[in-house]
């Protein structure tokens, strides 16, 4: 039972670094500039970890996947941007995966999202009152309160939304892979060719989630054309 729970804790540890990576790479290679701020969709990915390894990993990966941008430099921001992604990053996947693991549902899954992103973008405001008006040049908090309706809070929204949509697609795909490749544990209740076919069937909740997920991105790309506009 010791040496299966170290294994099962080596695969968790090795799983969070690999997707730490993945969500690294992602930065760099899907990245939207949107006036003066930076679209990429990393936090899906750091969503998708924290809902399959719990909620201590969304921290770890999130820490991760700043610090690989902060020591190679890629948004050009330093510390300020560190601190910034780690806090939009952490507080996205911690909420929701805090609320998934004790409601692994459909429902589940798509109201801690919901709550994640409006969690994120309560804090990101927060820190943009508090901590970007040092950074900005010859900034002020009320030239940062200015900005928020028109460009902040939609971005941060749009942002949040479109990272969970991508999540309630991506997540239960990942997970079953996953399993096959028995990199986490299957369903000890439920026989192999009944887990499987389970997992591949596409059920009326299915279509529910690829339904909501597409509400969620139009609204996401509803929010980035009236900033750009």
């Amino acid at each position: 039972m010791k040496k299966k729970n170290a294994l099962l804790q080596t695969k968790a540890l090795v799983g969070m670094a690999v997707f730490a990576a993945l969500a690294f790479v992602l930065s760099l290679v899907l990245r939207f500039p949107v006036l003066f701020l930076t679209f990429d969709v990393k936090d899906a990915i750091i969503c998708t970890a924290a809902f399959i390894y719990g909620p201590i990993a969304a921290p770890i990966v999130a820490l991760l996947a700043a610090l690989l941008e902060l020591i190679l430099n890629i948004s050009g921001t330093g510390l300020y941007g560190f601190v910034m992604n780690f806090l939009s990053s952490a507080t996205l996947a911690t909420v929701a995966s805090v609320i998934y693991y004790r409601w692994r549902t459909r429902n589940g899954a798509i109201v801690s999202l919901f709550l994640a992103v409006v969690s994120m973008v309560a804090v990101m405001m927060g820190a943009n009152i508090l901590i970007t008006p040092y950074y900005m040049t010859g900034g002020s908090v009320e030239a940062v309160v200015k900005l928020i309706p028109s460009v902040l809070l939609p971005f941060n929204l749009a942002k949040g939304l479109l990272n969970g949509a991508i999540t309630l697609l991506i997540y239960k795909p990942i997970k079953i892979a996953m399993k096959r490749a028995h990199l986490v544990e299957k369903n000890a209740s439920a026989g192999k060719e009944q887990t499987v076919a389970a997992e591949f069937r596409i059920t009326r909740s299915t279509w529910i989630i690829l339904a909501i997920a597409a509400v969620m991105i139009v609204a996401a790309v509803l929010l980035f054309y009236a900033i750009l506009n």
